[in-house]
């Protein structure tokens, strides 16, 4: 973990900022890289599960490693995550993680951003979750915009810059409304009021841990806030009877982890959680284009490259 990949005070600043350094090359040679000509091979004969195969050739077949300009190394998997949605070669691994969702008693999806809108929508259709998209602008905010609790600024992955991530209140109020009124109606007659939340959140990749450290510390805030609203407009159906809330973030789901950033670990350091991934990354090779796949090895991407 790089020392600055944490989150820092800033008295300037009415939100807290995350901060996340570059990646940097994978240094050295891999003692082998797997051909295209034995891939399919060594992905049948590993321990992945059946998702994450499927994830794999159509990640090696999709997606390269490339620079970006504000995160250094990384794997440019756009036509397969972000910029489509592709239940084709996704439905196996959205099934695992709608498994996952469901043993965890997820009520809501947090997704960072349109580039996780896509999988993260999945996501929710697939197990009936509702889902909230984060929105990303610029920062600093060129008007007085008013800032929902919650927000926070993290450095843009793909661009040059900051970016105010924060959520929408009315599509969050609309959401937890129903949340909310299902375990008052089943609590009619209880002395007491138990009000329990509990948030999941979706990318399409966990890099450094970084977004999902930020988004695990604030959307409790942001829904606590949206919650107390939401009771108090119901004072008459609670009458006197004293209310308990528990919020909580319970898992992280993407298909892609950094395991050579120590991504999960950062997480379950931070967080005390352990990311649930269709595939782990174990390095990225630009020249020639390569993928190390934890559980397999290092796969040549390209169809006509590496022989």
């Amino acid at each position: 973990m790089n020392d600055f990949d944490r989150k820092y005070a800033d008295s300037t600043s009415p939100v807290p900022r995350y901060e996340r350094s570059a990646e940097q090359p994978c240094t050295g040679t891999p003692v082998r890289i797997i051909p295209v000509s034995e891939r399919n091979r060594a992905i049948t004969d590993s321990s992945l599960s059946d998702g994450g195969k499927a994830l794999v050739i159509a990640l090696l077949r999709i997606s390269r490693p490339r620079h970006f300009p504000g995160g250094g190394l990384g794997i440019e998997y756009g036509a397969l995550l972000k910029t489509a949605a592709r239940p084709d070669l996704l439905a196996q691994h959205i099934s695992e993680v709608v498994a996952h969702l469901r043993a965890a008693h997820v009520d809501i999806l947090f997704v960072p951003g349109m580039s996780g809108y896509p999988i993260g929508a999945m996501y929710s259709q697939a197990g009936a979750i509702p889902a909230l998209l984060l929105k990303k602008q610029p920062w600093p905010p060129s008007d007085e915009t008013e800032f929902a609790p919650g927000a926070f600024v993290i450095p843009s992955y793909t661009g040059s810059g900051d970016t105010l991530i924060s959520a929408d209140p009315a599509a969050a109020t609309d959401i937890l409304a129903a949340i909310i009124d299902r375990q008052l109606d089943a609590q009619a007659d209880a002395a007491e009021v138990a009000i329990t939340v509990r948030i999941a959140g979706a990318d399409e990749i966990i890099d450094k841990a970084t977004m999902a450290t930020a988004i695990t510390e604030t959307a409790p805030t942001f829904c606590r806030a949206v919650i107390d609203d939401l009771l108090d407009a119901r004072a008459e159906q609670i009458r006197d009877r004293p209310v308990s809330i528990d919020i909580s973030v319970q898992t992280w789901v993407t298909p892609l982890l950094k395991g050579y950033n120590g991504a999960a670990e950062i997480l379950q350091s931070r967080c005390g959680i352990t990311p649930f991934a269709g595939v782990t990354i174990t390095s990225l090779h630009i020249d020639p284009p390569a993928i190390g796949i934890e559980g397999i090895g290092v796969l040549a991407c390209a169809d006509e490259g590496y022989e």
